[in-house]
């Protein structure tokens, strides 16, 4: 990628690549993944990792080990950002928008964009950002798919609503999303809830607090990560 001129808004990208969609509803369908810069839990610096967990009331800064910290991200127009998407795409016409915190940067300008290169667009969201912030309040500039991971209580979520609900175990479990969960709009009769083992070295203990909790509550299930069981990023 290269970075567009100046002038106008541009969006910080931290990479971008064809993959397929590894978890929750969505697993297994041909995507392109656009990683935008930067969130509101952790800066994404190492040395930050305790700090911004006990600045933002968030466990994810303690294990999270996505690449999306600011340094050495691109930066693109919304139309530029597009099109690098659909030549990655190739026949893929599926955008995930993701982060960090996506909705920090993505605004109705860049779903637009990618729409107008045939994409249906979708964002993963801790849900602490408004949609009608991000995108205004005409719902037909707003994604198309959207997907909020929390970290943070629900009492402290903004997000006014969603198409799945994923909670990471065991840091986050249903117990503590009742309400909220109450905002994931129902597809096909039903809410996607979905419950993510966190991977690295608490992986069989919270597989096992998966089924746990899935076998107590059916409404939930156990997402997992496809990608990783394929090989792909």
């Amino acid at each position: 990628m290269a970075a567009s001129p100046a002038g106008g808004k541009r969006y910080a990208v931290k990479a971008l690549w064809r993959t397929v969609q590894g978890e929750g509803t969505q697993a297994g369908r041909a995507a392109v993944f656009v990683r935008l810069a930067g969130c509101n839990l952790w800066s994404g610096l190492e040395r930050d990792r305790q700090r911004d967990a006990a600045r933002s009331g968030a466990d994810c800064p303690l294990w999270c080990d996505t690449e999306f910290a600011p340094p050495g991200a691109v930066k693109l127009s919304a139309a530029d950002l597009a099109r690098a998407a659909a030549e990655a795409g190739g026949a893929v016409r599926f955008c995930v928008l993701t982060g960090g915190e996506p909705l920090l940067q993505a605004d109705a300008a860049l779903v637009r964009a990618l729409r107008a290169e045939g994409f249906t667009v979708a964002v993963e969201t801790n849900g602490t950002q408004r949609l009608a912030d991000a995108f205004g309040g005409d719902p037909a500039n707003r994604p198309d798919w959207v997907v909020c991971s929390p970290k943070l209580p629900e009492a402290e979520l903004a997000l006014e609503a969603c198409d799945e609900l994923k909670l990471v175990v065991p840091d986050y479990r249903p117990d503590a999303y009742g309400a909220f969960a109450e905002r994931v709009r129902a597809h096909g009769g039903r809410r996607a809830l979905w419950l993510q083992p966190e991977d690295g070295p608490r992986l069989a203990e919270a597989t096992r607090l998966a089924l746990d909790l899935v076998f107590e509550d059916p409404r939930w299930r156990v997402s997992v990560q496809t990608h990783k069981a394929l090989g792909v990023d």
